[in-house]
């Protein structure tokens, strides 16, 4: 899975469901990074603090009213 770092805000968010309502628009290029690596998403999480954007983390089914990861 894809990753897209704002270092910025401290927020990780799924590369593939990252959207303007996320808030990263104005994170300068220089702030942002891009990883596949599970290891790096948890070391952030846990020792930086970073956070899972609420809004790119699931895709939401319609059929269902859940999130699938």
């Amino acid at each position: 899975m894809s990753y897209f770092i704002d270092h910025k805000h401290k927020l990780i968010h799924r590369k593939l469901f990252a959207k303007d309502r996320c808030g990263f628009i104005g994170t300068p290029v220089d702030l942002r990074e891009f990883t596949n690596s599970l290891e790096y998403i948890a070391e952030l999480q846990e020792e930086k603090h970073y956070l899972k954007c609420p809004h790119c983390q699931g895709m939401k089914s319609a059929a269902k009213d859940t999130f699938i990861d």
